[in-house]
């Protein structure tokens, strides 16, 4: 971005795949970025099971070990989907034993807070929970599906 606006250039569309979001989304020339992502702090993922309890428990613990940015990313949603398919299967099957609970997550879904997760497909894939996200007004929102979009948000170009 910095050379770009040395040069006077803004592009029309720009991506960034698992960017660092805080620092990115703080920059006026970030306006418009694109990214993709799993979850977002807004409906329909923030009334998913769990999810606005995890929402708040980051945003709380981030402030107080002081991070600049406390909105929960994609990251920090992957690691907590991480501990939800782990709690799933062992809870299920009430083992430990790592072929148990890989047989077990290959024939079940395990609801979580990116959505229900299955591991059934070629080389264990499920569905594609990825989604499209904006800088919008110093925020991500998703734009892309729009049955996953931020409320009023619609993908923008330059």
């Amino acid at each position: 971005l910095d050379a770009m606006k040395k040069i006077d250039y803004v592009p029309p569309q720009h991506f960034y795949l698992y960017p660092a979001p805080g620092p990115l989304v703080t920059l006026p020339e970030a306006s418009g970025a694109l990214s993709v992502t799993i979850f977002e702090e807004h409906a329909p993922f923030s009334s998913r099971p769990k999810a606005a309890d995890f929402i708040k428990t980051y945003r709380e613990r981030a402030a107080k070990a002081n991070f600049p940015d406390t909105s929960v990313e994609v990251q920090a949603a992957a690691s907590f989907t991480a501990w939800q398919i782990l709690e799933g299967a062992v809870v299920a099957t009430k083992s430990l034993d790592d072929k148990v609970l890989a047989d077990w997550l290959k024939k079940n879904r395990v609801e979580t807070i990116q959505g229900s997760l299955r591991f059934d497909g070629p080389s264990n894939y499920g569905d594609d929970l990825m989604r499209i996200k904006q800088v919008q007004n110093g925020k991500w929102q998703v734009v892309y599906p729009p049955e996953f979009a931020a409320p009023g948000a619609k993908m923008t170009a330059r």
